[in-house]
């Protein structure tokens, strides 16, 4: 069965997907893109991707050449397109700037890429779930405030890849960046939190983060639950310390935490906010 890719209002088999070499996205990574999760053959939270979305292309000087339900038609044919209509599956919309006119500025009036990828979703083993993952500290020291690109999902994603193949190499889920001050910031491909006894904290938006989708469905699931929760400076001792730490992404979801490089989180794993997150993330997927 071919696979199709989305580009620019036609579908191509995924061997002859293609855009130019001159490309933007290609050339300099000067593109954005997001990754959804279909359950089901709902797009989850997909509002909340459209909005991240639009931000990044007003604040980085992207024409609005398409509207959020352009987009979520396209999403919804190529899904059907790929037969996976009604199924789970992952979804990558990509908006690069299109051919380069030999000008390093931000040229709103080029004509930008809009493409879409799906594929049947491949879950994540049940035992990161249920056994907790490790996590170590990344290389890649970052500052707390002021770096603005930190707040788009930007094509130019080498640090990130960098830090999760180091992480993998080590055996671990993921990598953690920190700054000099050994302020606690985000993972390669996820958002923190922390749990105390009775309350949950992630680090301030106002941090150099990517403000994560999860990470605000958490957030938002915590307030309609009763469940004290913070965005505040963390250092890096409050999460080794802590009683309980998970991840959040859109397509892993809430996955605990056992183990911050040599240090082995309290047990047990999950712990008690951990597992009833996961259980009221697990219902608003579902519902």
């Amino acid at each position: 069965m071919f696979e199709y890719v989305y580009i620019n209002g036609r579908f191509y088999p995924k061997k002859r997907a293609k855009i130019s070499v001159n490309d933007r996205g290609f050339l300099y990574g000067d593109g954005i893109f997001e990754t959804m999760l279909c359950h089901g053959g709902r797009i989850f939270m997909f509002s909340l991707h459209m909005d991240r979305l639009f931000h990044s292309l007003r604040a980085l000087k992207f024409n609005d050449f398409i509207d959020g339900k352009g987009i979520e038609k396209a999403v919804y044919k190529t899904l059907s397109k790929n037969k996976l209509s009604g199924k789970d599956a992952y979804i990558k919309i990509i908006i690069t700037r299109g051919e380069h006119g030999g000008k390093l500025d931000f040229n709103t009036d080029r004509h930008h890429s809009l493409i879409i990828i799906v594929k049947r979703l491949k879950p994540y083993p049940p035992e990161i779930y249920s056994d907790g993952v490790d996590i170590i500290s990344s290389s890649v020291l970052r500052r707390p405030y002021g770096e603005q690109v930190y707040r788009h999902k930007l094509l130019s994603y080498f640090e990130n890849i960098y830090e999760k193949d180091r992480a993998n190499s080590r055996g671990a889920f993921e990598s953690l960046f920190l700054t000099g001050d050994k302020l606690v910031l985000e993972g390669s491909t996820s958002n923190i939190f922390i749990g105390g006894r009775s309350a949950l904290y992630t680090p301030s938006a106002s941090l150099n983060i990517l403000p994560g989708i999860t990470r605000k469905a958490v957030l938002g699931l915590c307030r309609a639950n009763g469940i004290r929760s913070w965005e505040k400076k963390l250092h890096y001792r409050d999460l080794i310390n802590a009683r309980e730490v998970f991840l959040t992404s859109s397509i892993a979801g809430i996955v605990p935490v056992k183990k911050v490089d040599a240090h082995q989180l309290y047990p047990p794993v999950p712990g008690p906010l951990t597992s009833k997150i996961s259980e009221l993330y697990q219902n608003r997927l579902t519902e």
